[in-house]
């Protein structure tokens, strides 16, 4: 277990050790403290319209969760009972959040690009009694919102002087709200006199939140969070920071809220330790770089694309770059190559960060192990968070040595309370050993190094079995990546077309679309001869204008699989 010993004791006290305080609870405790040293009206979030920053502060923010909560006891909700969040990354995602929190009810974290009918199904699978949608995206909704209470969000919520006219302006242009007897605006939510509910304490460890992942095992759940996992990973966060400047610093969160990372890391604990969120609702790397140019931004949360579309901006290079104290990238695998191109132009720029390569998912909060200031190897997806147990097992669930690759398992407080139960899923999806320690068999293959920090191998579920070798994807990808005519590539399993043979396929996508491509794949075919084992070394070769992605901007390497011969 990485020992909280390990990290360095904070000057201050803003954050500490969580015990079974709900977030609401655990928020309030950081405002007491943070209050007394810079004043009770620092800045909660900013919502950036256009080129403007519309700042929020804390006594609007808890005013506005304190009147939101009464609005929800007013509604007749209750604790246990679950409220559908259909929004991007905003002010109203973290408020509605705390609101929620207050009384015990379950915040439904939902992806906004889902489907009406996809939505609908959540909502009967979740038994949500509410749902909260931002305006710019009601019009293919109607037949959901007709069906529940529905509250409609607009940015302009949060906006002020020049923002809230630009904000105004696009709402009249693209915001078409259905005239339903189930819809109220936000405002108009927040705009009672409604007695407060009272606070529910002790309520830490109960379910808090739902997000919906692909699971250890690849299918689709419902993964169950309590406030005492979030407060811890926040806990974490602020050990971790050594740097932080409580008057001047602001973090860039392009994270999406439904994102156990982006809820987690980039909303919770940013505003629970004064970091200023800037919270990016539709992330435009040209506007998210001019941020950086603008105001002193010194931590970056974000997944691997995001990192690469802000490097590939023109303005990229800009004097902001300096303040970066952290960057931080998780949710997807992101190259060696890429990691050290970046950190050069930090490093250029004078700043002391460097982008961090993460490792997490969804059932731990999205933070199991991270490079930071004090542990750091540029090489490795980092060190254990405090308090967060990391071994590598093999298929019997015996431990195995420091240098080999097996499962990579984890355990700690941020851990969740248990998959939603349907007809499909039916555990926990948690493993306890005989010791009675709760485990996440992540499905993951890895291994640490002789410092303790892990190394990613691939899926356990995309191992590439080829004559009885096990072939881990993210071997092959992390080599081919660092050619400079590679924009991205992805190592699947593929068949010979002609025998039906198993091989190894690699998909690329290239930093010139105009490139030769026939020249392009002699090129690799070469490289891969000299460079990767023969039972390993791809066969067959396919170049797209753009891989396939997720829902969760993750490569959707099942896409590029070849089918099973019959």
């Amino acid at each position: 277990m990485a020992s909280y010993s390990d990290y360095k004791t904070p000057e201050k006290d803003y954050l500490v050790l969580p015990q079974n305080e709900s977030c609401y609870e655990y928020l309030h405790n950081c405002y007491s403290k943070i209050s007394r040293d810079i004043g009770d009206d620092y800045t909660a979030f900013v919502t950036p319209i256009a080129d403007q920053l519309a700042e929020t502060g804390m006594k609007k923010f808890l005013s506005d969760i304190e009147r939101l909560s009464a609005f929800f006891a007013h509604e007749g909700l209750k604790k246990g009972d679950v409220v559908a969040v259909f929004i991007p990354t905003c002010g109203h995602a973290v408020t509605i959040f705390y609101a929620h929190n207050k009384i015990g009810v379950i915040a439904n974290f939902v992806h906004p690009l889902l489907p009406p009918d996809a939505l609908q199904g959540i909502m009967e699978h979740t038994k949500s009694k509410m749902l909260f949608i931002l305006d710019v995206m009601c019009a293919p909704f109607a037949e959901v919102m007709e069906k529940y209470p529905t509250v409609v969000c607009s940015l302009s919520d949060y906006c002020s002087g020049t923002a809230l006219q630009y904000a105004l302006y696009n709402e009249k242009q693209n915001a078409h709200v259905p005239a339903l007897p189930t819809v109220i605006r936000f405002k108009d939510a927040l705009n009672n006199d409604y007695p407060i509910p009272e606070t529910l304490t002790n309520i830490g460890k109960d379910d808090a939140v739902y997000m919906h992942g692909g699971g250890t095992t690849g299918k689709s759940k419902t993964i169950i969070l309590s406030s005492f996992a979030f407060n811890n990973i926040s806990y974490d966060y602020f050990l971790i920071d050594e740097t932080h400047n409580y008057e001047e610093d602001y973090a860039i969160c392009t994270l999406p809220c439904f994102h156990a990372f982006g809820l987690g890391g980039a909303m919770i604990y940013t505003v629970c330790n004064a970091y200023r969120p800037v919270l990016i609702t539709k992330f435009d790397p040209v506007q998210v770089n001019e941020i950086i140019r603008k105001i002193k931004v010194t931590e970056i949360l974000g997944v691997p694309k995001m990192y690469q579309s802000l490097a590939a901006q023109p303005n990229f290079e800009n004097e902001g770059l300096k303040n970066i104290a952290y960057a931080f990238a998780g949710g997807d695998l992101v190259s060696l190559e890429f990691v050290e191109k970046f950190n050069e132009t930090l490093k250029k720029h004078g700043a002391t960060g460097r982008l961090g390569r993460g490792y997490g998912l969804t059932e731990m909060c999205a933070g199991c192990t991270s490079n930071s200031a004090r542990f750091y190897k540029e090489s490795t997806c980092g060190y254990p968070l405090p308090g967060v147990d990391v071994e590598i097992w093999d298929d019997d669930c015996n431990k195995l040595p420091q240098g080999t690759v097996g499962e990579v398992v984890t355990s700690g407080p941020i851990m969740m309370n248990r998959y939603l139960p349907d007809e499909d899923v039916t555990e926990t999806g948690i493993y306890t050993d005989e010791n009675g320690k709760n485990w996440i068999r992540t499905g993951d293959m890895g291994y640490l190094d002789e410092d303790g920090h892990l190394v990613f191998s691939g899926r356990k579920k995309r191992i590439i079995i080829i004559a009885g070798y096990n072939i881990y994807p993210a071997t092959i990808e992390e080599k081919v990546s660092r050619l400079d005519y590679i924009k991205e590539v992805c190592a699947v399993q593929g068949y010979d077309d002609k025998t039906g043979k198993p091989l190894v396929k690699l998909c690329v996508s290239l930093t010139d679309p105009d490139a030769d491509k026939e020249k392009v794949i002699e090129d690799l075919k070469v490289f891969c001869k000299k460079k990767i084992e023969g039972y390993a070394c791809p066969r067959k070769f396919r170049i797209l204008d753009l891989l396939p992605r997720t829902k969760m901007e993750k490569i959707d390497f099942l896409k590029l699989c070849d089918k099973v011969p019959v």
